[in-house]
C-alpha cells in the first residue's frame, strides 16, 4: 500500500510540474519531428545510396537512417522498397555479428509479410533468416530455409529464389556430413542454371554448385570425380567470393590425400595459405569497421542522452514559481528516502535471487559436463566392445567348430585350451561393459522369464569344467529338493551372479573343494525365498584386503610378487546386480583356509506350462536344408557362421554388405537372414529397412558385436526379428532359428 501511494504522489507532482513548464519546453526543445516524406522515386535513389554504405561498411549510417525510410515506404504503400530497406538493415546486423537483432528484425518483417500475404517478402525473409545462422547454427539455418521451400511463388523471381533455397540447403547438408540430402536438393536445381532468369549470375552458380558437388563426392569417398568438380568450379573463381575459393583448395588437398598423391599437396597448400591470409586481412578490416560502427553508435547514444539532459535543464529553468520548485525538491527528497528504504529490501531479494540463479547455472553446467562425459564413456565402451568382440567371435566360433570336427580329434585338448582362453577374454570384456550397464537406469530393468533352476546350475558348472579339471578341484552341487523346478525371475542376472562367484572360486582354489548350495528358506503359492551359498577351500582373502574386494578394479594378491589375472570387477558386478534384485552379498573368508559367499533372493514360483511354451523347441532336424543368407563384411565371421550352418545341414549364401544383401534378397528367397549391423556401403539397419519394403515375412536375425542399450528403439523397430550379440553359443543361434520357423 505504501509503495502504491508513493507512486501515485509522484504522478500528481509530475503533472503539476509539467503544467508550469510545458509551454517553455515546447518553445526551447531542440528536438522536433522530421516529417519529411520522400516520393517512391526518391526512395529508390536513396536505396542505392544505402547499398553503397553497406558495401563500404558504413553500417552506422544504415542503422540511423533506415527505420524512418521503412516507415516512409509503408506510408506510400511501396512494398518493394520496404522489402529492399528491410533486407539492407537486417543484413547490416548480420555483418555486425548481431544475429539476435537480425533474427528479431527479420521475424518482424516476416510477421508483416504474412499479414499482407506478401509471398515474395516471406520467401526472401526466410532466405535471410537462413543466411543469418548459416555459419553459427546450421540446424537453425536448415529449419528456416525448409520453411521457405513450403511456399510457392509464381513470378519471374520464383526460379531464382527457389534455386537459392535448394542451393543453400545442399551446402548446409554437406557441412553436416549428409551427402544424400545434399544431392536431393542439388538435383532440384541443376537444370535451372541454364534458364534465362539465371543469366546474370550463371557463372557464379556454376562455380558454387560444382563446389557443393565436390564436397558430396568427398563424403562418398570418391576423390577422383570430386577433383573434376573442384577444377570445374575453379574455372569460375572470379565470379564468387574467396570463401568458396578457399573451400575448393581445401577440398583439393583432401582429394589428393585420399588418392595418395602427396607430392602435389605443397603447391596446393601454398595457394590455400595465401587465400587464407587474404581472408584474414579482410576479416581484420571488417572487425575494424564493426568496431568503428559500434563506437559511432555509442557516440550517437551519448549525444542523445546529453540532449535529453539539456531538455531537462531547460524544463527546470522554465519553472515559473521558484517556491513551488523548492517544494517539489523537498518532497522529492523525502520520497527518495522512502524509495531507498523500499528498494533496499528489493535489492537484497534480487541479490539473493541472483546468487540462486548463479548456483543453478553452475549446477546445470556441471550436469551438462557430467552428461557429456557419460555419453563419451558409453560411446567408448560401445566401440571397444565391438572391436574386441569381432575377432573373439572368430576365435570362439572356430575353436568350437574344430572341437566338433572328428578329423581334428587329436587336437581336442589344444582346442579346449584355445576356447577357454577366448571365453576368458570375452568374460573380461563383458565385465567392463556390465559394470557400466548396471550403473545406468537401463541396467536396472528386470527381464523376467520362466526357467529351470537345475538346468541353469548345471550349465554354469559345465562352463568351469575345464578350469576345475586343470586345478584338480572337486565341485559339489547341493540343490534343495523342495525347491520348485520352474522359477520366474531375471534368469540372466541370476546367472551372472553365480557365474562370477563360481569363477572366483575356480580361479582361487587348487587341489580343493568347491560347493554350490541352494536352499529353500520360505515359500508360499506364488513366491519363494532361496539361500545361495558358494564355498571353496582356496587361499581365502587376507583381512587387510577384505574391505577392498568390493571396490572396482581391485585384485587380490596371491603373494607379494604375484596377482591373479582379471579385471577386479567380478564382486562389484555381483553387488550391483544383487542390489537391483533386492538382495546383498555376504562374505566369510579365512586366510589360507577358504571363502564363503552367500545371499538370499526372493523369486516367483514359475509354471511348467509357461516354461514349456516359452522354451518351445522344435526338432533340430527341422532346420535341415533351410536356406540362410549370411550378411557380414568380416570374412572370418562368414566362415564361422558357415561352419555352424553346415554342421546342421543348412544351405547358405553370403553377402559382404547391406547393399549386396538387398540385391540378393530381391532375386532369391531365403528361410532366414543373418544380418551384421556395422558394415560398409550400407549397414544392417538400413538393409533391414530396405528388405522390409518388399519382404515382410523372411526372419531377420541381427548378429552384432555391439551391445545395444535400447534394442527395441535401436534395432527391432527397423524390421529385425531378434538380436544375438557376438560371440555367442551355437545353441543360442539354433534356438533363435527354431523360434522363427
Amino acid at each position: 500500500m505504501a509503495k502504491n501511494f508513493i507512486v501515485a504522489l509522484w504522478c500528481i507532482l509530475l503533472s503539476v510540474a509539467f503544467s508550469f513548464s510545458q509551454e517553455v519546453y515546447n518553445q526551447s526543445s531542440p528536438y522536433t519531428t522530421n516529417s519529411t516524406t520522400y516520393t517512391q522515386q526518391q526512395l529508390d535513389s536513396i536505396s542505392y545510396k544505402l547499398l553503397d554504405y553497406f558495401n563500404k561498411g558504413s553500417y552506422e549510417q544504415i542503422l540511423e537512417k533506415t527505420p524512418a525510410l521503412i516507415a516512409n515506404s509503408q506510408n506510400i504503400n511501396a512494398q518493394d522498397l520496404e522489402r529492399r530497406f528491410r533486407n539492407i538493415l537486417g543484413n547490416s546486423y548480420i555483418k555486425l555479428d548481431d544475429t539476435d537483432k537480425a533474427e528479431l528484425f527479420f521475424n518482424e518483417a516476416l510477421k508483416i509479410a504474412k499479414e499482407q500475404k506478401d509471398t515474395l517478402t516471406m520467401l526472401t525473409t526466410y532466405v535471410n533468416l537462413g543466411n543469418t545462422y548459416f555459419k553459427t547454427d546450421t540446424d537453425k539455418a536448415v529449419t528456416y530455409l525448409k520453411k521457405g521451400l513450403a511456399y510457392q511463388y509464381q513470378n519471374d523471381l520464383h526460379d531464382q529464389i527457389n534455386f537459392i533455397l535448394h542451393h543453400n540447403l545442399a551446402e548446409l547438408y554437406v557441412n553436416l556430413n549428409q551427402p544424400k540430402l545434399a544431392k536431393d536438393h542439388l538435383s532440384q536445381i541443376e537444370y535451372k542454371i541454364d534458364l534465362e532468369a539465371m543469366a546474370d549470375r550463371r557463372k557464379t552458380y556454376i562455380g558454387t554448385t560444382n563446389f557443393i558437388k565436390a564436397g558430396i563426392l568427398l563424403l562418398e569417398n570418391n576423390p577422383e570425380e570430386s577433383m573434376e568438380r573442384i577444377l570445374e568450379s575453379l574455372k569460375y573463381q572470379d565470379s564468387y567470393d574467396e570463401n568458396y575459393r578457399l573451400g575448393n583448395y581445401k577440398n583439393l588437398m583432401t582429394a589428393y590425400e585420399l588418392m595418395g598423391q602427396y607430392e602435389k599437396l605443397p603447391e596446393v597448400h601454398k595457394v590455400y595459405d595465401s587465400l587464407k591470409d587474404v581472408l584474414y586481412e579482410k576479416d581484420k578490416i571488417k572487425q575494424q569497421q564493426i568496431s568503428r560502427t559500434k563506437v559511432q553508435l555509442d557516440k550517437i547514444k551519448q549525444d542523445l542522452r546529453a540532449s535529453q539532459l539539456e531538455n531537462e535543464l531547460v524544463t527546470q529553468k522554465a519553472s515559473v514559481d521558484q517556491i513551488l520548485l523548492v517544494f517539489f525538491i523537498v518532497v522529492a527528497v523525502l520520497l527518495l528516502l522512502v524509495t531507498i528504504v523500499l528498494f533496499k529490501s528489493k535489492n537484497k531479494r534480487e541479490r539473493l535471487l541472483k546468487g540462486l540463479l548463479e548456483k543453478n547455472k553452475q549446477y546445470l553446467n556441471a550436469k551438462e559436463r557430467s552428461e557429456k562425459l557419460a555419453k563419451s564413456n558409453t560411446r567408448f565402451l560401445s566401440t571397444i566392445s565391438h572391436e574386441l568382440r569381432t575377432p573373439l567371435y572368430g576365435i570362439v566360433g572356430l575353436s568350437a567348430s574344430f572341437l566338433k570336427d572328428p578329423n581334428l580329434s587329436g587336437y581336442k585338448e589344444e582346442f579346449k585350451s584355445l576356447k577357454f582362453s577366448a571365453d576368458y577374454l570375452l568374460a573380461l570384456v563383458n565385465d567392463v561393459l556390465h559394470i557400466n550397464k548396471f550403473s545406468s537406469k537401463k541396467g536396472h530393468e528386470l527381464m523376467e522369464v520362466h526357467f529351470e533352476l537345475p538346468v541353469l546350475v548345471e550349465n554354469i558348472i559345465t562352463t568351469f569344467t575345464f578350469l576345475n579339471e586343470k586345478h584338480n578341484n572337486e565341485v559339489v552341487i547341493e540343490l534343495d529338493p523342495h525347491i520348485p523346478t520352474i522359477l520366474y525371475g531375471d534368469k540372466t542376472k541370476i546367472s551372472q551372479v553365480l557365474m562370477n562367484l563360481m569363477s572366483n572360486a575356480s580361479k582361487f582354489t587348487e587341489d580343493g573343494n568347491i560347493s554350490l548350495k541352494i536352499k529353500n528358506i520360505e515359500q508360499n503359492e506364488e513366491d519363494i525365498r532361496l539361500y545361495f551359498e558358494i564355498k571353496d577351500s582356496g587361499r581365502g582373502i587376507h583381512p587387510d584386503e577384505q574391505k577392498n574386494v568390493f571396490e572396482e578394479f581391485t585384485q587380490v594378491k596371491v603373494s607379494s610378487h604375484q596377482e591373479i589375472n582379471g579385471t577386479g570387477l567380478g564382486l562389484p558386478i555381483v553387488n550391483k546386480i544383487l542390489s537391483i534384485l533386492g538382495s546383498s552379498l555376504q562374505m566369510d573368508s579365512v586366510f589360507n583356509e577358504g571363502t564363503t559367499f552367500s545371499f538370499i533372493l526372493d523369486i516367483h514360483v514359475g509354471e511348467k506350462e509357461q516354461e514349456q511354451q516359452q522354451a518351445r523347441s522344435k526338432n533340430i532336424t527341422s532346420l535341415e536344408n533351410k536356406k540362410v543368407l549370411i550378411v557380414d563384411d568380416n570374412k572370418i565371421n562368414q566362415i564361422v557362421t558357415q561352419k555352424i550352418l553346415e554342421q546342421h545341414s543348412m544351405k547358405h549364401q553370403t553377402a559382404s554388405n547391406g547393399k549386396e544383401a538387398v540385391e540378393i534378397v530381391q532375386k532369391e528367397a531365403f528361410d532366414f537372414i543373418l544380418m551384421d549391423i556395422n558394415m560398409p556401403v550400407m549397414n544392417g539397419i538400413e538393409a533391414s529397412q530396405k528388405i522390409r519394403e518388399f519382404d515382410k515375412k523372411t526372419p531377420i536375425i541381427a548378429l552384432t558385436a555391439t551391445d545395444f542399450e535400447d534394442p527395441e528403439n535401436e534395432v527391432y523397430c527397423y524390421g529385425v526379428n531378434s538380436l544375438i550379440v557376438k560371440p555367442y553359443e551355437t545353441e543360442l543361434l539354433l534356438h533363435s532359428l527354431l523360434l522363427e520357423l
